[in-house]
């Protein structure tokens, strides 16, 4: 099953996707943490991650239905 994952386009997007939106911000409170430096207000960042979250998890989630479909012959997308 993870091989037809890992061939699925949608599902990958959604994972790119996901990547692109939550990396600055978790880099961002990696920094924080490594510097002990605190104060920052990262609004940009939380909004960048909550705008792409819910598109990645339905991209990943169409991606992985449509490989369960290939998986059991029902069909060739």
């Amino acid at each position: 099953m993870l091989k037809k994952l890992r061939g699925s386009k949608l599902f990958l997007a959604g994972a790119a996707l996901l990547v692109v939106g939550s990396a600055p911000l978790l880099l961002y409170l990696l920094y924080e943490f490594v510097t002990g430096r605190t104060g920052g207000n990262p609004i940009g960042l939380g909004l960048l991650l909550f705008v792409s979250f819910w598109p990645a998890v339905i991209l990943m989630g169409i991606g992985a239905f449509s490989a369960l479909l290939r998986r059991n012959g029902g069909g060739n997308p």
